[in-house]
């Protein structure tokens, strides 16, 4: 089961339902106007995190990071892209 959010067409309302994958896109009620005329939207969201400690569980990129050797791009370098 995941959280999905909807928009309805006719009351221009936002809503959340609780549904499986399966029935992500299927018509959702409007729980304010009734409606089913809806769409799923895509949401954002937000994650916190206890501190920058807890951010990091590899100490060999910790170290690299720290020294400022990070290279760039996709690869962190290796390919040049950087």
């Amino acid at each position: 089961m995941a959280l999905y959010e909807y928009k309805c067409a006719e009351c221009d309302g936002r809503f959340d339902l609780m549904r499986s994958m399966s029935a992500s896109d299927d018509p959702a009620e409007c729980p304010d106007c009734g409606s089913a005329e809806s769409r799923r939207v895509i949401s954002n969201f937000a994650s916190i995190t206890p501190g920058a400690s807890a951010m990091s569980s590899n100490p060999m990129m910790d170290a690299r990071i720290a020294s400022g050797g990070g290279g760039g791009g996709c690869c962190g370098g290796g390919c040049g892209c950087g």
